[in-house]
């Protein structure tokens, strides 16, 4: 009797047991229904001006009002690319704009958000203050070579270039009409910060980087055509030394993804966009860059 009556106790605590784990597994995919799947993680990689230069601080005021927090990590262009393709992350972030076939090749969406400025720096110790757009593309070329030809000291020119997105439409490079290579005596270097380290320690160096890590540095900025690099002169169209910043995405935006971008895009968002980087406007996603 006692045998039987053990067998049945056993049993019913089985099916017990079973039951409470089937409501309980039940439960879980009825609540995880109702949520939104997403391949990659609600985050930002890709070019470290815009990622230092607004993002981070997009991201604490996003988070703030909505409470989503949003990873952002810097890089490069390439690594944007390789974020988004890869589904690391929903936003990747360009400085140099993908061509239309690569953006379509892609299933690519560009989102301009800000326009970076570019700094024209010098030394601190070199005497001249203001270059016209020809002759800082001339000194790219290779066709000024000395300070004495731009009312400096008779001092040869050290030009620092960052070597970069040869594959891609670089707002440097457009902007001054730069072709084929760089003048034949210049540093070539990788990245923004390598730039700035040069034009710092030598005297009669000169280089172009964003604003934002020339602002940071113990260089001098100089005028350009008479103009500052400012954001004021930058959205009136009066400085020309400027690039646009993407966020890609791959396809349409996710929910989430789309409300970070029309949080950067609104008030609020170009507000923060405007202390470093020239504002832009809302424009229709075409899936091509917004230039």
């Amino acid at each position: 009797m006692y045998i039987p009556f053990l067998m049945s106790t056993i049993i019913i605590e089985s099916m017990r047991f079973f039951l409470v784990k089937l409501f309980f597994v039940t439960a879980l995919c009825l609540v995880l229904s109702f949520l939104p799947l997403y391949a990659a993680d609600f985050g930002y990689q890709g070019t470290h001006i815009l990622a230092h230069g607004a993002l981070e601080d997009m991201a604490k005021a996003f988070h703030a009002k909505y409470g989503m927090p949003v990873i952002v990590k810097g890089g490069g262009c390439d690594d944007g690319i390789a974020a988004v393709t890869k589904d690391r992350y929903e936003m990747g972030g360009l400085c140099c704009p993908l061509s239309q076939e690569a953006a379509w090749k892609r299933g690519m969406i560009a989102h301009k958000v800000a326009v970076d400025i570019k700094a024209v720096m010098v030394n601190p110790k070199n005497p001249v203050k203001d270059l016209t757009l020809k002759q800082v593309s001339e000194i790219h070329k290779g066709a000024i070579t000395n300070w004495k030809q731009l009312g400096g000291l008779n001092k040869p020119i050290a030009l620092v270039f960052r070597e970069h997105c040869r594959d891609k439409d670089e707002p440097v490079r457009n902007v001054l009409g730069i072709k084929g290579a760089i003048a034949g005596k210049a540093i070539i270097v990788k990245t923004d910060m390598e730039v700035v380290e040069y034009v710092v320690r030598f005297p009669n160096a000169i280089g172009v980087t964003s604003r934002i890590f020339a602002e940071e540095a113990k260089v001098k900025m100089i005028t350009v055509d008479g103009i500052s690099p400012t954001p004021e002169n930058t959205e009136k169209g009066l400085y020309k030394l400027k690039g646009g910043l993407y966020i890609i995405t791959r396809g349409q935006p996710s929910d989430r993804t789309k409300k970070f971008i029309d949080f950067i895009l609104g008030d609020e968002g170009q507000a923060i966009i405007g202390k470093r980087f020239a504002r832009v406007t809302p424009v229709k996603k075409t899936g091509l860059p917004n230039l």
